[in-house]
């Protein structure tokens, strides 16, 4: 498990290795720390927009002692490896290392646009995820671990419901999957089985999407 604390120690390393300015996007139980809602994950989760930033970490990574590691796809709706991502170890931590998709999640403008918390470590540079698109990167998983985080999310911050309604839409346009689909079952398991917060009526609204986007896609 790692703390807030020690995720920073090591992105000041990071930061001081690096020759340039390099920007990724932290999401999962990673950013959860830095709004206050976790207080150690069992991984740092961060995305990239370009592979050779990945490549860059990757090798400041092995530098530092870290190890690559195979990695058990967690996806619901993506079973098969592809956008994974790539795995490194040392000792009890383990960083996630995506690039622009997050397994079946496109990482979008709109969710770089929602972006309010902005870290600097020397020329490292980290961006946190709203909390609304926390939500929605989790919603396609089988972890147990992601639903709850989901249920803590919702208890800490304030929700804009319309935006994760609205982003699911987006993705289901920019990838082969009903998102508003698995998003109700994800959000209905929520509120039944945990009983998490979640607005009867953005179920409501989200099912009706769900089912518009089921028939259109069954009478093609």
């Amino acid at each position: 498990m790692i703390n807030l604390e020690q995720q920073n120690e090591l992105f000041k390393l990071i930061g001081e290795i690096l020759k340039n300015k390099l920007e990724c996007y932290v999401i999962g139980g990673s950013a959860m720390m830095y709004y206050g809602m976790k207080g150690n994950t069992k991984d740092i989760d961060l995305v990239f927009e370009h592979e050779k930033d990945r490549e860059k970490i990757i090798q400041v990574l092995k530098n530092l002692g870290y190890n690559e590691r195979g990695i058990k796809v967690v996806s619901v709706i993506y079973p098969k490896k592809k956008n994974t991502p790539i795995l490194l170890e040392r000792d009890d931590s383990r960083v996630d290392l995506f690039v622009n998709k997050i397994i079946s999640t496109v990482l979008s403008d709109s969710m770089k646009d929602r972006i309010n918390s902005i870290y600097e470590y020397g020329n490292f540079i980290i961006k946190v995820l709203a909390p609304e698109d926390l939500i929605i990167t989790k919603c396609a998983t089988e972890r147990a671990g992601d639903r709850l985080d989901a249920v803590e999310i919702m208890k800490r911050a304030k929700i804009d419901w319309e935006v994760i309604i609205k982003e699911s839409v987006f993705q289901a346009e920019v990838t082969p999957y009903l998102f508003p689909v698995f998003l109700f079952d994800f959000l209905y398991e929520l509120k039944e089985d945990l009983k998490a917060d979640v607005p009867k009526k953005v179920l409501d609204e989200i099912r009706k999407i769900s089912e518009d986007l089921l028939e259109k896609k069954l009478k093609k």
